[in-house]
């Protein structure tokens, strides 16, 4: 049997990805991204025109795994799963 062509669109999907970056203040910003991935090379592409990356924050992280804003999932080198929490800051007004 002969290969069959693929249908245009069907092997791409969009993924988020969202990262947590740490700054000089020592503070957190969320960046979310939207990138497509070709399903059959893996490749992934992120078109910054049409999906600009989204920041947010700043965040503190906290160790309190109750009272947090957003929670960060990974697995670390031994193949456990961890966690990071961070919560919001609120902004600072400047009073005058």
């Amino acid at each position: 049997m002969g290969s069959k062509a693929g249908i245009k669109g069907i092997s791409r999907s969009e993924e988020v990805v969202t990262t947590f970056k740490k700054e000089d203040d020592g503070t957190y910003t969320k960046q979310t991204k939207i990138v497509s991935r070709d399903r059959i090379t893996s490749a992934v592409k992120h078109r910054r025109k049409e999906n600009p990356v989204v920041e947010a924050g700043p965040f503190i992280r906290v160790s309190d795994s109750v009272d947090y804003d957003e929670k960060m999932e990974f697995e670390d080198y031994e193949g456990n799963m961890t966690f990071l929490y961070f919560k919001k800051m609120n902004p600072m007004r400047e009073e005058e």
